[in-house]
C-alpha cells in the first residue's frame, strides 16, 4: 500500500493566532536594567514561535511522530511509496529467474538422450539448420529442418520427420533405450528442443509451423500432433488471394501455426523433466 502525507494539516487553515504581550513605554523607561533582560528573553521566545508556527501551518499533524520539515515529508513520502514497487520488482525478478532455471540446458539435453541411447546433433548451414536423431550404431531415427528468417525474429519449422520403423528396431536391439517416459512423440520433442535453442542464440522470439495440407487424414494428424506440444492456430493458408504471401513462404496450403520461443522452451523443459521422472533418470 502507499501513503500519503498530503493530508491538510488542521493548523494549515486556521493557523495559530500568537499575541505577544505588549510593552509599557514608561515601564521600559524606568527599568530599564530589567527590560534589557526581559527584552532579550522576549525575541528569543518570538523567535522560536514563529518557526514552531511555521512548521505547524506546512506539515500534517501526526501525534505519533515528531514535526517535520517540508523536505522530510517528501523524504518519507518516497520512503513509503518504494517499497511496494520494490517488492513488485523483486518478485517479478525472482519468477523471471525461477522460468530460466526451469528451462533446460544443452547440456541437459544431451544426458537426457544419451540416457536414451540416442545422439542429438545441430548443423547449420547459413540461415538453415538441421537437427539430427541417430542412435549409438548412427540410425537416424529423425530429423527436423528449417532456417531462421532474415526478416524478424522468426525461426520458420519446415519440416520434421520421425522414422518409426528405426526407432523400433533400436527398442528391440537395446531393450530399457527410446524409452521417453512413454511419450510417443518423445525423440521429436528433443529434436525440437535443440532447434529451440539454436533459436535463442539467434535472437528469435517467435516459433512458425505450417500443417501441409496434402492430404485430409495427414494434415488433421499435424494439427492435431502441434497443438499437442503447444503451438496455437493462427489461421488456414488457402487459395485466396490474401494468402499468396504466406503460400509463397511455405510452399503450399495448410494450417499456419505459431507461438513464442519461450513459452515452448518451457511447456518442453516440463514435459521432458516428467519424461525423465518416469525414466528414472536424473537430470543435473
Amino acid at each position: 500500500s502507499t501513503y500519503s502525507l498530503n493530508e491538510a494539516s488542521p493548523f494549515a487553515t486556521t493557523g495559530r493566532q500568537i499575541k505577544l504581550p505588549t510593552l509599557n513605554h514608561s515601564t521600559v523607561q524606568s527599568n530599564m536594567s530589567t527590560c534589557n533582560h526581559n527584552v532579550g528573553w522576549i525575541l528569543c521566545s518570538f523567535c522560536w514561535i514563529v518557526l514552531l508556527s511555521k512548521s505547524w501551518a506546512f506539515q500534517p499533524f501526526q501525534p505519533s511522530q515528531p514535526l517535520q520539515s517540508s523536505s522530510a515529508a517528501s523524504s518519507a513520502s518516497s520512503a513509503l511509496s518504494r517499497p511496494s514497487t520494490s517488492i513488485h520488482s523483486t518478485a517479478q525478478q525472482q519468477q523471471q529467474q525461477q522460468q530460466e532455471d526451469d528451462l533446460w540446458s544443452l547440456q541437459q539435453l544431451t544426458q537426457y538422450a544419451t540416457s536414451q541411447g540416442v545422439n542429438v546433433t545441430l548443423t547449420t548451414l547459413g540461415p538453415g539448420y538441421r537437427s539430427v536423431a541417430r542412435t549409438k550404431t548412427q540410425d537416424v531415427l529423425g530429423y527436423v529442418e528449417g532456417f531462421v528468417r532474415p526478416t524478424g525474429q522468426i525461426l520458420h519449422l519446415d519440416k520434421m520427420e520421425v522414422f518409426q520403423p528405426q526407432l523400433k528396431q533400436a527398442r528391440k536391439a537395446q531393450p530399457g533405450t527410446a524409452k521417453f517416459g512413454g511419450v510417443s512423440f518423445g525423440v521429436g520433442l528433443l529434436m525440437g528442443y535443440r532447434c529451440l535453442l539454436h533459436a535463442k542464440e539467434k535472437g528469435c522470439t517467435v516459433g512458425e509451423f505450417l500443417a501441409i495440407d496434402d492430404e485430409e487424414f495427414q494434415h488433421k494428424r499435424l494439427v492435431r500432433y502441434y497443438r499437442r506440444v503447444g503451438f496455437q492456430v493462427v489461421k488456414y493458408v488457402g487459395e485466396d488471394i490474401g494468402d499468396i504471401p504466406d503460400r509463397l513462404v511455405w510452399g503450399g496450403c495448410g494450417t499456419l501455426m505459431k507461438e513464442d520461443v519461450d513459452v515452448l522452451m518451457r511447456k518442453w523443459s516440463a514435459l521432458m523433466t516428467r519424461m525423465a521422472e518416469k525414466d528414472g533418470v536424473e537430470i543435473e
